[in-house]
């Protein structure tokens, strides 16, 4: 009997989300986890202690020239993100980059241009296109349950910055920004993924604690089928433990609301299998389609598809195409945040 053809993966950068995309390899069968890689030579320790049996390597070049690879999860810091790339491109590897793409919207074009037209496949880390809760949410939206879509209002909390923080995520130089950047992109993508891409923009944001960087902003938007919407994010709200969203969407039909724990419909009239007025789906009925939750539910989900889509050499769920939609409009934010105008998103290249 023929061998099962395994994808020989390597992980770059052991920060947290490096060490779990490195358990998650573990665990999928038509995965092998063949080589480590971080700047850090003290986590070869690590490495060691924790059993597991891939060399580990500080230097990616020496990895990539020693150890042959089908793909790579890049999980380093964004601003490194670009060079990591380019090397990994010389030896034709299917990539993985954590969210977002880069720190910079020119970066992450220049990382799309990589690979276009080619057949190395290119996922990006946007978790919610894999969790059961808001692919429900799309599937309910895109057969018009709520009818025609007219506006949307979203927000995202997490209760993180109280007070000045030192590090390159608290670095704009580094890290692209604040509280958008980095905790809204998750919701940008959902925003991206249900309504497309924004014709315009209007954002406002503030540092309250930080230095540089926004602790939270606010967003109008603007789209080509007349729907419009908000957004407001911010790091620095009191109670939420982990990043908690809210999305809310009218349509002709009634309204449907959206959070980390359930959906909420009210409908005007029945529609498909839905009674008139209030319906609520929990999180905790939706069918459980992941052996693993580490960390976040869907990361297995996000690494299995990954994997399947090296296999059969197919795009994954969220391309870098996708990835550099998102930061086209968290460039557009930051510029009229900036420049205290509308930025019209055709004018973001």
């Amino acid at each position: 009997m023929e061998k099962e053809k395994k994808v020989r993966v390597g992980v770059i950068g052991l920060g947290k989300m490096g060490i779990l995309h490195t358990a998650l390899v573990n665990m999928i069968p038509q995965a092998e986890l063949a080589a480590l890689s971080d700047v850090n030579k003290q986590l070869a320790r690590y490495v060691e202690q924790s059993g597991l049996r891939a060399p580990f390597f500080s230097d990616l070049s020496q990895m990539l020239n020693e150890i042959a690879l089908d793909a790579a999860f890049i999980c380093t810091p964004a601003f490194a993100n670009l060079a990591v790339v380019e090397t990994c491109l010389t030896k034709n590897l299917s990539l993985f980059v954590e969210k977002p793409l880069a720190h910079t919207f020119e970066d992450a074009k220049k990382m799309a241009g990589l690979v276009a037209g080619k057949k190395n496949v290119h996922a990006t880390g946007y978790l919610f296109a894999h969790m059961s809760l808001f692919k429900k949410a799309k599937g309910l939206l895109d057969t018009n349950v709520i009818g025609r879509i007219h506006r949307f209002k979203s927000s995202m909390y997490t209760s993180e910055v109280f007070g000045r923080k030192k590090g390159w995520y608290y670095d704009k130089a580094k890290s692209g920004g604040g509280a958008v950047i980095n905790i809204a992109s998750h919701l940008l993508y959902l925003v991206y993924w249900y309504f497309g891409r924004p014709t315009s923009v209007f954002a406002r944001g503030r540092s309250i604690y930080s230095d540089g960087v926004e602790d939270d902003a606010t967003a109008l938007m603007e789209f080509s089928d007349g729907v419009s919407g908000s957004l407001d994010v911010s790091w620095s709200v009191p109670g939420y433990r982990l990043p908690y969203l809210d999305l809310s969407v009218e349509g002709d039909n009634g309204t449907l609301e959206l959070t980390n724990d359930y959906i909420k419909l009210y409908l005007y009239k029945a529609q498909k299998s839905f009674p008139k007025e209030w319906t609520t789906i929990h999180k905790i009925d939706m069918p459980v389609t992941s052996p693993f939750e580490l960390g976040a539910e869907g990361l297995y989900e996000e690494d299995l598809d990954f994997i399947g889509h090296c296999l059969d050499r197919t795009p994954p769920a969220v391309t870098w195409q996708d990835g550099l939609e998102v930061q086209r409009i968290i460039e557009a934010i930051y510029r009229s945040a900036d420049r205290q105008k509308v930025i019209f998103l055709n004018e973001v290249d």
